[in-house]
């Protein structure tokens, strides 16, 4: 496209120094030798992880809250909307086969 750059570079690294234990960096070596990783590519993978599941609590803690806090009309609304969508999701078949409709008798 003129007048359009995209860029694919990768985030930029930094160089960090950490103090892991012992075993921890075993544990680091070993698995980056069996994956064929290295020990540094392991390592942001883990925190990514790691970092990805704290965020996810931090939403399911949030979400929580929010329901505990409910009360009156806001509360039956909720339990009156949770009702209804495991009653529709109860309908849902993933596995079987469409039904074929019955068709309609021709005059």
């Amino acid at each position: 496209m003129i007048g359009r750059m995209v860029h694919t570079m990768a985030a930029a690294k930094l160089k960090v120094s950490l103090t892991l234990s012992a075993d921890l960096v075993k544990t680091l070596d070993r698995t980056a030798a069996r994956t064929h990783s290295t020990r540094s590519g392991l390592a942001e993978t883990w925190l990514r992880v790691a970092a990805s599941h704290a965020a996810a609590r931090s939403i399911e803690d949030a979400t929580a809250a929010y329901y505990a806090e409910l009360t009156g009309d806001a509360k039956q609304e909720e339990e009156a909307i949770a009702r209804a969508t495991t009653n529709a999701a109860r309908r849902i078949t993933y596995d079987a086969p469409p039904r074929s409709r019955a068709s309609k008798p021709r005059r």
